[in-house]
């Protein structure tokens, strides 16, 4: 009878305009998730693992010390802290003095960037050679970088995508300034982006003794304060690791001493090392064209990627 009663003063409320205000009873709150389900093991347990395999695809490894040149042939390093060489433009060449282009764009592709692409070493740069397996094979990075910018340039030749090979000739040695120079004046109405591509190498007693075999994986180096630099670096690390399956090494960066090709570019720049060639279990991959393969692919993935998107 009560409930009946103020249901009777609730409609006379509402038709003289004196509506109730009464608390609206709190929703019960849908239930709780289950809890996630624990991580797989990993497939070796027993393996051992890198120190810096710490956190996600975009996680970061900065270095507060100098690193010294890994060869005689000229600075691998440059000790002089600039700005981020984001910005940067250079001065067009004349007709004459331009290094010569890409191979020009497929008309059904609109390209947005032109790249840079470094192949890193030269015949004649010093060491940059793994030990001797049993089978007597041997990696030199030059040659192992050159096989992988090669099928690089293959894909963005079909696919219509604007580059520009920085060092054609193999009878050179680091080719540092010249390298970065070619890249700096190369006129273009794109925006420019510098990749460098390389093979690793961890400390080692010799040239012909193998690292720690916990020395293993690919890592993405930025110049340090860069924001571009480290966002690009973020997508390459991405696809070199889905697509290879070796140890995300991450990104890497230096407050000091930083790689001369990303500290004297004036454009976004990044440098991929791409596995350890004094590492045993790493030298058969780097030795085969199906990882080569590999390697490529992922750099032209996030080539496009990059061109969808942006940087």
């Amino acid at each position: 009878m009560k409930d009946f009663l103020q249901a009777i003063v609730d409609i006379l409320a509402v038709l003289f305009g004196d509506a109730p205000q009464r608390p609206r009873p709190p929703r019960p709150l849908p239930p709780a998730l289950p809890p996630a389900a624990p991580l797989p093991p990993r497939a070796d347990p027993a393996e051992p693992q890198d120190a810096s395999d710490v956190g996600g695809e975009d996680a970061i490894v900065v270095s507060h010390e100098a690193e010294p040149p890994r060869d005689t042939n000229g600075p691998e390093f440059d000790l002089d802290p600039l700005p981020a060489p984001d910005d940067g433009n250079s001065p067009p060449l004349s007709p004459d003095d331009r290094p010569r282009g890409p191979v020009p764009p497929a008309p059904e592709y609109r390209a947005r960037y032109l790249w840079c692409i470094d192949n890193g070493h030269g015949a004649l740069t010093a060491g940059k050679r793994s030990p001797i397996l049993e089978d007597g094979r041997q990696l030199f990075e030059y040659e192992f970088n050159r096989a992988v910018t090669a099928r690089i340039f293959a894909q963005l030749d079909r696919i219509g995508v604007a580059y520009f090979n920085v060092v054609p000739e193999v009878q050179v040695g680091n080719f540092l300034t010249e390298r970065v120079d070619r890249a700096n004046r190369l006129s273009s109405a794109l925006p420019k982006i510098f990749v460098s591509v390389h093979a690793n190498a961890g400390p080692a007693a010799s040239e012909q003794d193998f690292t720690d075999d916990r020395v293993r994986g690919i890592e993405t180096w930025y110049y340090h304060g860069s924001q571009t630099g480290r966002a690009l670096a973020a997508v390459f690390q991405r696809h070199l690791i889905a697509h290879t399956g070796l140890v995300n090494r991450h990104l890497r960066s230096k407050v000091t001493g930083q790689f001369y090709v990303l500290r004297a570019t004036r454009m976004p720049a990044i440098l991929t090392e791409n596995g350890f060639f004094n590492n045993r279990f790493e030298l058969p991959l780097l030795l085969s064209d199906a990882f080569r393969q590999q390697v490529a692919d992922a750099h032209v993935q996030a080539i496009l990627e990059v061109e969808r998107e942006g940087v």
